[in-house]
């Protein structure tokens, strides 16, 4: 190793912009897809049975919360049976428009070669200027400073 760049979530904030912007769409076309979808196509895929429910929902509620969301004896109504499929389509969606582990070109990290460190220099001033550039990322971030111990 040559050298160290560590960045916060400001740093980030551009390209993680871009990045939503970018999947936007795909999110969008989700949404709207699975409102369209009907009893016409509820009555395709499955019927109204607790089975059915998690048979489409998988594990995403826990044993109760697809009991409790029966309303009536049997099971489930056509309308509630159909919001639940829209909620896995919605889920199908999300799960397919989000992007795994996205690449951060090279490029990008130009920008902030003023925050570079030379690693070859004495150790213990790279810890230093590390555990210093670490806290004023921690400390200006909302979210970091809830978990920050020991930074």
């Amino acid at each position: 190793m040559e050298s160290l760049l560590i960045l916060g979530p400001d740093d980030m904030e551009g390209w993680i912009a871009r990045i939503e912007q970018y999947i936007a769409p795909d999110f969008l076309i989700g949404e709207r897809a699975a409102e369209r979808l009907a009893l016409e196509d509820l009555r395709i895929i499955c019927v109204y049975s607790r089975c059915d429910a998690r048979a489409l929902h998988k594990r995403q509620w826990p044993k109760a919360k697809y009991e409790s969301e029966m309303d009536v004896t049997t099971g489930y109504s056509p309308g509630k049976m159909l919001k639940i499929l829209r909620l896995r389509a919605k889920y199908l969606n999300a799960r397919g428009a989000t992007l795994n582990n996205p690449h951060i070109p090279k490029r990008f990290f130009s920008g902030f070669r003023d925050l570079e460190m030379d690693v070859r220099e004495a150790a213990t001033e790279l810890r230093q200027t590390a555990r210093h550039r670490m806290r004023s990322i921690v400390l200006r971030t909302p979210a970091l400073q809830r978990t920050a111990t020991d930074v």
